[in-house]
């Protein structure tokens, strides 16, 4: 289904946020690993590919990076700041409890500013509804 066709007025403005949000001050290969990693745990093999072949068009992630990427957490190739992301993601996309947020969040208020915490929300947060509607709705066929 052409979900953005069909219901133009409600997609199309989740399509500008994600212009929007790759437009901000966030790193960009940040965003890209934290779309990534959720797309993975979602099954959204469409932007896995997507995400996947944006990381290679030279945004500063090496390879290896990609390829450790579902075992982040037992690599030390990633960044203090990246694992923290990464962990962010990982608990807002299977909603744990509250008390594992506040945890969290005490320790992204350490290393991200405020904008940078509501951005990486934002990122996570858009990813999560436009792999549910690619998953629920979209093209399985890749």
């Amino acid at each position: 289904m052409n979900y953005a066709k069909v219901s133009p007025a409600i997609i199309n403005p989740l399509y500008k946020s994600y212009e929007e949000i790759h437009a901000s001050e966030l790193d960009q290969a940040l965003i890209l690993l934290v779309e990534t990693r959720v797309s993975q745990i979602n099954g959204c093999a469409y932007c896995c590919r997507l995400h996947a072949e944006m990381i290679r068009q030279d945004h500063g992630i090496e390879q290896v990076k990609l390829d450790k990427l579902p075992a982040w957490f037992n690599s030390n190739i990633y960044s203090p700041k990246e694992k923290l992301a990464l962990e962010w993601a990982e608990a807002l996309t299977t909603n744990p409890r509250q008390s594992v947020l506040d945890e969290i969040k005490v320790r992204l208020d350490d290393i991200f500013t405020e904008k940078e915490i509501v951005d990486l929300t934002a990122t996570i947060s858009l990813m999560n509804a436009l792999n549910r509607m690619a998953v629920s709705l979209g093209d399985r066929s890749e």
